[in-house]
């Protein structure tokens, strides 16, 4: 019964596994191929997720609720979703990174309008700006990032307006 339930809820695993063993038996060069690059994917999104996990944990004891509440919370107004527009502009790293970190502001107090708010101008990467500026031109990268984070703080006021019933 365990297994049968096991395979159930994970039926994207099961899937993947039988397409893998019919590739097996096709190309068997092929399939030991996809096997490494597989491997070396999952490595790599390991040391990416420890990292993320480490700090996460680190976030969570250094980080006291109250802070967030104060400052990111129901009663933060403009003023925290403008914190949560400079902190998606300076948080840095890779897009699994992001989830975790919102759902560990959530967790300690922040609203959800101020989440919106990070995660949008999260797409500002500002060590990216160089190679943006040389590659797009400065009216291109100004306007663009300007638009980010204009935009961000818009989109987190419509997210609370939608998200009223939480």
């Amino acid at each position: 019964m365990k297994t049968r339930q096991w395979l159930i809820s994970n039926w994207l695993v099961v899937i993947i596994a039988a397409l893998f063993l019919g590739l097996a038996v096709y190309d068997a060069a092929g399939a030991g191929r996809a096997l490494v690059i597989g491997a070396q994917t999952m490595f790599g999104i390991a040391v990416i997720l420890l990292t993320v996990f480490i700090f996460m944990g680190l976030f969570n004891v250094w980080v006291k609720e109250e802070s967030i509440a104060r400052h990111l919370g129901e009663e933060s107004g403009l003023k925290g979703l403008l914190y949560g527009t400079l902190i998606g502009t300076i948080f840095h790293g890779p897009q699994v990174s992001i989830f975790p970190f919102l759902r560990s502001m959530q967790d300690k107090g922040a609203r959800r309008g101020v989440l919106v708010a990070i995660v949008s101008a999260f797409s500002i990467k500002i060590p990216m700006i160089p190679l943006e500026l040389a590659l797009m031109g400065a009216k291109f990268t100004v306007v663009h990032n300007a638009l980010l984070f204009l935009t961000a703080p818009i989109l987190a006021v419509i997210m609370d307006a939608l998200l009223l019933d939480r």
